[in-house]
C-alpha cells in the first residue's frame, strides 16, 4: 500500500505554518540568539518571551523541577526598546509571535507596542495577562492599528470562560491561547527548610506535565466556546498530548515547560512521532482528527466490569496493588478480577502497561 504524505500544516487567519507545534513564550525565546537557535528544530513557530516596557531581573534560583513538572518564578526580560534591536536583526525561517505582558503595561500601551512589532516581522502580535478584562481592553485598542492577527493568552480557571471568549471575539481577536501556569505553587529544601526558590515568598507557577489533564479539560471547555483557532498550552512532553489537545479541538499546540525539561529536540520527537502515528492511524492531515471528542456522542455508562486480556497481561501486579477493592487475585503467575466484587472504577486499566485491561 502506497504510503500518503502527512501534512501537519495548519492557518490562524492569514498566516500559515508548517507545523501545529509552537515554542510558548519562556526563557527558551527570550532573545534574539534563543530564537533563533529554536528556529533550528521542528517547529512551527515561536512565540517570544513576554516583553516588559522595563528590563528586569529575576531573583535566584527562578525555575526549578517539582516532580515532573517546573515551577517558574521567572519574571527576567531585556525591555522593550531592546527587543525592537533584537527583532531588526532576527533572521528564522518561521513565524514569530510577539508577545506582550499586558499585567506589566495598561493595555493602551500593549496596543500600541503591537502596532510597533507589527512592523518589526511578528506575523502575530499576543497579549498574555492574569486579567483578562485588561486583553479585552488590550484587543480592542489594538485593532484600530494592527492589522497582522492579535492572539491572547487567558489564565487558568476562568469559570466565566464562554462569556470571555464571546466578548474576545467580539473585539476582533484571531486566536485564543490557554493556558497560562498553574500557581501560586513553591517548594522548600528540606535540608534547610529555606524555600527553593529565590523569591521572597518562594512562590511560582507550576508547569508541564503535572497540569495536562488541566490544560486538556480547559481547551475542551474554550473549544465549544469560540469561532476562532485555539493554541493550546501545558503539560505536553510527547505527541500523545498533542493529539488529545487536537482531539479537543485545539489548532496548534505550545510547549514550553517540556522544552526547558526536556530540551528542544523535545519538538523533533514529537514532530516524527506525530507523523507515525497519523500514518498508522491513516490521517493524512490534522483536520481528519480535529475536535472528534467534542462531537462523540455524550452517554454514560454503569454496571461495567474489568477484563484481562491473558495474552497481553505481563504479570506485572501493578494492577492488584491499585485495586482498592481487593477484586484481583494471582494464582499460578495469572491475574483473575472477581467480577462480583469489582466495581469498574477504571484505575486497574490505567495503570496496566500492557494495555491488558478494558472494562466492558
Amino acid at each position: 500500500m502506497e504510503n500518503k504524505k502527512i501534512d501537519l500544516s495548519i492557518k490562524i487567519a492569514n498566516v500559515s505554518f508548517n507545523s501545529p507545534l509552537f515554542l510558548s513564550e519562556g526563557p527558551l525565546s527570550g532573545n534574539k540568539t534563543l530564537i533563533e537557535r529554536a528556529a533550528e528544530h521542528k517547529l512551527g513557530a515561536i512565540v517570544t518571551k513576554s516583553m516588559r516596557n522595563e528590563k528586569s531581573l529575576s531573583p535566584n534560583p527562578y525555575m526549578i523541577k517539582a516532580n515532573k513538572g517546573l515551577i517558574n518564578a521567572d519574571w527576567t526580560d531585556i525591555g522593550f526598546e531592546s527587543w525592537l534591536k533584537e527583532l531588526e536583526n532576527l533572521k528564522i525561517d518561521k513565524p514569530l509571535i510577539a508577545n506582550v505582558a499586558t499585567n506589566h503595561v495598561d493595555p493602551k500601551t500593549a496596543a500600541e507596542y503591537a502596532t510597533i512589532l507589527q512592523t518589526k516581522g511578528a506575523s502575530l502580535v499576543t497579549f498574555s495577562d492574569y486579567e483578562p478584562e485588561n486583553l479585552v481592553d488590550a484587543v480592542r485598542y489594538a485593532r484600530k492599528n494592527v492589522t497582522v492577527p492579535i492572539m491572547v493568552k487567558l489564565p487558568p480557571f476562568r469559570k466565566d470562560i464562554g462569556k470571555l471568549c464571546r466578548e474576545l471575539e467580539s473585539v476582533g481577536v484571531n486566536c485564543i491561547a490557554a493556558m497560562d501556569a498553574v500557581g501560586p505553587a513553591m517548594d522548600i529544601d528540606i535540608d534547610t527548610g529555606k524555600n527553593s526558590l529565590g523569591c521572597k515568598d518562594g512562590f511560582g507557577y507550576l508547569s508541564s506535565e503535572p497540569i495536562f489533564p488541566l490544560t486538556l479539560a480547559y481547551i475542551s471547555e474554550i473549544c465549544k466556546n469560540v469561532e476562532v483557532p485555539v493554541l493550546a498550552v501545558g503539560g505536553v512532553v510527547s505527541y500523545k498530548e498533542v493529539v488529545k489537545l487536537i482531539m479537543a479541538g485545539a489548532t496548534a499546540v505550545g510547549i514550553s515547560g517540556g522544552a526547558i525539561l526536556h530540551g528542544l529536540s523535545i519538538f523533533d520527537k514529537i514532530n516524527d512521532d506525530l507523523i507515525k502515528w497519523m500514518s498508522t492511524k491513516g490521517y493524512t492531515s490534522l483536520s481528519d482528527f480535529r475536535a472528534i471528542t467534542n462531537k462523540n456522542e455524550i452517554y454514560e455508562t454503569y454496571n461495567q466490569k474489568a477484563q484481562i486480556d491473558q495474552e497481553k497481561c505481563i504479570s506485572c501486579g501493578l494492577c492488584v496493588k491499585s485495586c482498592f477493592q481487593q477484586a484481583i487475585h494471582e494464582q499460578n503467575k495469572k491475574f483473575n478480577i472477581d467480577q462480583n466484587s469489582c466495581v469498574g472504577c477504571g484505575v486497574c486499566g490505567s495503570v496496566c502497561i500492557a494495555n491488558a485491561i478494558k472494562l466492558g
